[in-house]
């Protein structure tokens, strides 16, 4: 940022031709170099060429207004300068004064933001020009114009100053009066990448790969991303230039290593990118495959003759090819085939390895994983012993001294045996050894949880069991109070002041007992006892997000609860705005004509409008968020304007809820 010098005169202007004037030039630097002009009609005259000298004597020759300018700089800078300072001066009558004042919106500005400035003039008509100060010296912004105000985005931080020459239309002279006012520009904070994350959780070619970034950086400010990608091959391709969206998609048709580069800047910034961040991926054809279990559908050991059905399941891959071998005293191979169940007629008796290999078809090698079961064939004898199904007369609700019939099918074998065994704890109550009967009726006296296992076996059998099956049962002194459904409002948009109501629908409803647990925004605001009221009413008062936890138990219930369910409800502080129109109270535009705008819509609360209008293809800001519907606008030029109007309720943090465009033609 350039420091302004401190320019002392011994004599304050206005002052009367001939006078000796004292100019010197103040900074807390030393050694440095000044150098001094002086400025009329545009034409400036080098009093004293940079020296060690911070003072001069200016005899000024003629009557007139003065620009005093002192530059200043380093012995060693290869810099023009690299301090300034300037002040206006008048020598004789200043009655022809035409600039009375100069007015700015603002002194403090963010870079990106426009700064408005009228000047004021105590004749009219008057022709305007204006300059900024840059480190380059003057830049003009707007050549002579009878327009007494504009507009200037300011682009970089520092502070600045505005030059105003004036001069009457028949004026031959480059100007007749000028006036300078200062303003600052402050930088606005660096963006700065937090995050830069794949949201894809398998990469895979041909598979969409979804990437975003996460930033720091005020909230007022307009963020733009650049996404950039690195081939294997060493190429570059720009998937997105600068926008405003931080999350890019795409598709990988290769496999490889890649690398995604992201640029982020600030929409005003001059710089090519605030701050980068880059992503290293690896595509892959497929997924890794896993065989998840490898079963076959009669357990081991069987006679011979016996068809056992192997069959696997596996995850990864794409299209999948399964490999089935059978080593043992008859081999039998299957070959690569789609089909991930295999059917083993058994030949022999002996032990066997049953072996599934499994690759992807585009795998050029043996197999990509593998699975194997030890199985013994033994000499044939009856068919196997297998449990079918267990009949229960009752399916849940089970209850002390209450008794449940278990009816058991099976198949297999020459005279089948049926034992029952009752486990409590781990550890075994009772138990029905083997006999003919293939049912029983169990009798819980205390609440707890069971252990019904069920052994059928071959009369002939050696073994323990030739089929089993285990049933488990939670027993209590109740039936538990079950949530059947919950009941809430259809209609799924809900105001502040609605009354919603929700209400539960249970079993056993006279012995159930309800509790309401409220929160808003994740924060408890009510809470219940246990009530028999199967229903409440939620009337909202504020915004935001409510949820309300049900539990239900029955009234024997001495701890906790027996059941919990949770309803979301989303209130609003007004309905969405919708049906913006922008109203023109002309029907044809003419230059210099003024132009009413005023706008419309349904919907929302305590609305706020900000217009935008285009002219050329350049979009400007001419009235912020306010709760001011109209706008008033003055064309000086012929040609085609757009006027974009954004509308959103005064609470929300969002860009805008609802917009409208209007174009029109101004006509000379």
């Amino acid at each position: 940022m350039m420091k302004d010098l401190l320019l002392e005169l011994d004599k304050s202007s206005p002052q009367e031709l001939g006078q000796d004037i004292i100019i010197e030039a103040k900074f807390d630097k030393a050694g440095l170099l000044y150098k001094f002009l002086i400025g009329k009609d545009g034409m400036w005259e080098t009093l004293e060429d940079f020296s060690e000298y911070s003072r001069v004597v200016w005899t000024p020759k003629e009557e007139g207004e003065y620009m005093i300018l002192v530059q200043a700089k380093n012995k060693k800078s290869k810099k023009p300068f690299d301090y300034k300072g300037t002040v206006s001066y008048i020598i004789g009558n200043d009655s022809d004064k035409l600039i009375s004042n100069i007015y700015i919106d603002k002194k403090n500005l963010s870079v990106g933001e426009k700064l408005s400035l009228e000047v004021e003039t105590t004749k009219v008509p008057c022709m305007f020009r204006y300059l900024i100060s840059s480190k380059a010296g003057w830049q003009i912004i707007k050549d002579y114009t009878v327009e007494n105000k504009i507009n200037y985005t300011v682009r970089e931080g520092g502070e600045f100053e505005i030059l105003v020459e004036c001069k009457k239309p028949e004026s031959s002279n480059n100007f007749d009066d000028f006036k300078t006012i200062k303003f600052e520009v402050k930088d606005v904070d660096k963006p700065e990448i937090t995050n830069f994350k794949c949201l894809t959780n398998d990469l895979l070619v041909g598979e969409e790969l979804v990437f975003q970034v996460d930033a720091k950086y005020s909230d007022d400010r307009t963020l733009l991303y650049k996404f950039v990608k690195l081939n294997p091959d060493g190429k570059v391709y720009c998937i997105q230039d600068y926008s405003s969206r931080r999350m890019v998609t795409y598709t990988e048709k290769e496999r490889g290593t890649y690398k995604l580069l992201c640029l982020i800047r600030d929409m005003y910034s001059t710089r090519e990118y605030d701050d980068r961040a880059i992503i290293v991926y690896e595509v892959m054809p497929y997924n890794n495959i896993e065989i998840q279990s490898f079963t076959t559908d009669i357990s081991s050991p069987q006679v011979n003759g016996t068809n056992v059905l192997l069959k696997a399941v596996a995850e990864g891959g794409k299209n999948l090819l399964y490999r089935f071998k059978i080593d043992g005293n008859y081999g039998e191979d299957s070959g690569y085939t789609r089909n991930s169940s295999y059917l083993w007629t058994s030949k022999y008796e002996g032990e066997y390895r049953l072996i599934v290999e499994i690759k992807d078809e585009s795998f050029n090698g043996e197999y990509e994983a593998k699975a194997e079961i030890e199985y013994v064939i033994e000499k044939k004898c009856n068919k196997p012993v297998k449990i079918l199904d267990l009949v229960l007369d009752k399916n849940k609700n089970y209850l002390i001294n209450e008794p449940v019939n278990i009816k058991v099918i099976a198949e297999g074998g020459t005279d089948l045996k049926y034992e029952f065994l009752v486990y409590k704890d781990e550890k075994e109550i009772e138990k029905m050894n083997y006999g003919n009967a293939n049912w029983v009726n169990f009798t819980p006296e205390s609440e707890g949880q069971y252990k019904f296992e069920i052994r059928v076996k071959d009369k002939y059998s050696q073994k323990e069991y030739d089929a089993h099956s285990i049933i488990h049962f939670n027993v209590k002194a109740y039936i538990p109070g079950e949530i059947e459904y919950i009941l809430v409002p259809s209609n799924g948009y809900f105001l502040v002041g609605d009354i919603i109501e929700i209400e539960a629908i249970t079993q056993n409803t006279s012995e159930v007992l309800m509790k309401y647990v409220t929160k808003i925004n994740d924060q408890i605001v009510e809470e219940t006892e246990f009530i028999q009221n199967k229903k409440m009413i939620l009337t909202p008062k504020c915004a935001g997000k409510y949820i309300v936890e049900i539990f239900a138990k029955n009234k024997k219930c001495k701890e906790g609860f027996d059941s919990k369910r949770e309803v979301k409800v989303y209130v609003n502080e007004a309905p969405p705005i919708t049906e913006t129109k922008i109203i023109c109270d002309k029907k044809t535009f003419k230059v210099n004509e003024e132009i009413n705008f005023s706008g419309i819509c349904q919907g929302g609360k305590e609305v706020c409008y900000e217009y935008y209008l285009m002219q050329g293809d350049n979009w400007n800001l001419v009235q912020r968020y306010s709760r001011k519907d109209y706008y008033a606008f003055r064309p000086f030029r012929a040609g085609t304007y757009r006027m974009l109007l954004l509308t959103k309720s005064y609470y929300k943090k969002s860009a805008y809820e609802d917009y409208d465009n209007f174009e029109f033609i101004v006509e000379e």
